[in-house]
């Protein structure tokens, strides 16, 4: 009998793990966030159907992915997202899930303990209440935020709290970050870079942190400081999106990322199949790596 000792390493390309961007409706306002332009009835009319949304997963898992991150907007504004998630959950996928955590109900949290997720990201933006509504614009969204923690971590579901660092409240992202390690198991994520609105709209770059804030930020705390100095010392690869990974927004268009949409495919009208592996490697991106001259390459590869 043959035994193997090694993994087999995953072909050049392969559907590995899918950003999916279910629903740019959310119950919140941030005013950071990138999708909010689309929260809007006109464009939530035009979102994936449930239907819609479950045929493509079965087409996700017969080509083997594995990771599935459910992300929005805010992913549980949809009714459908238990059946969404429960979905994905027997079909195999490693399922993360962003939210805000205004959502999660004592009776939700339920739900996600009988069929664990890999792990479920919040957005925990700041320590107090009055920062962290200056940035949500939701009355009461802090204590509905810090009680979906509570009912989470009751019930040792894997959970990561992470905040985007902006003007609004980077005097308090420490202490966020001391919360977050006084709970134990639970990991903390640091964001510094705010992105475009899906439209085109920059509102969100009014909140950025100049540089020299970000390097204060990051010097009085021994963790972001060895994070930022092994980012910056580091050459930055060849951007490799759509190789392994592949980002479906809330209209079934698939994307490399959800940082570049600037190419589509639609799941709608074809398969994933065909956008995957006939679409995605003709998409344009400016952080991949350059094509070799002809005369020198071996194999045709794919970046």
């Amino acid at each position: 009998m043959m035994t193997q000792d090694t993994l087999t390493p995953l072909p050049e390309r392969f559907p590995y793990a899918c950003q999916w961007e279910v629903t740019c409706r959310c119950n919140l306002r941030c005013v950071m966030c990138y999708t909010d332009c689309f929260n809007r009835p006109v464009a939530i009319r035009q979102e994936l159907s449930t239907a819609e949304i479950l045929r493509i997963m079965d087409e996700l898992a017969e080509a083997g992915t594995l990771e599935l991150c459910l992300t929005g907007g805010e992913p549980l504004s949809r009714p459908d997202f238990f059946n969404l998630y429960e979905h994905a959950i027997s079909c195999g996928f490693l399922v993360t899930v962003f939210s805000n955590g205004t959502l999660i109900t004592e009776a939700h949290a339920d739900r996600f303990a009988a069929l664990l997720p890999h792990r479920i990201e919040i957005s925990l933006h700041a320590v107090t209440r009055e920062t962290f509504e200056d940035i949500t614009l939701g009355q009461g969204s802090y204590d509905r935020c810090l009680q979906a923690i509570r009912f989470l971590l009751d019930r040792q579901i894997p959970l990561v709290l992470k905040s985007t660092a902006m003007t609004l409240n980077h005097s308090e992202i420490l202490a966020v970050k001391r919360y977050v390690e006084s709970l134990g198991t639970v990991k903390f994520k640091l964001g510094e870079e705010l992105r475009p609105e899906l439209d085109g709209g920059t509102g969100p770059y009014q909140y950025a942190l100049s540089e020299q804030d970000l390097v204060e930020l990051n010097q009085q705390d021994a963790d972001l400081q060895r994070d930022a100095c092994r980012r910056d010392s580091v050459e930055p690869p060849p951007c490799r999106s759509g190789m392994h990974r592949f980002h479906i927004d809330a209209y079934g268009q698939l994307q490399l990322c959800s940082g570049n949409r600037r190419q589509s495919y639609d799941l709608r009208t074809g398969s994933f199949h065909t956008g995957f592996f006939e679409a995605l490697p003709t998409f344009a991106c400016d952080w991949k790596a350059p094509e070799e001259p002809a005369l020198i390459r071996l194999a045709t590869h794919h970046a």
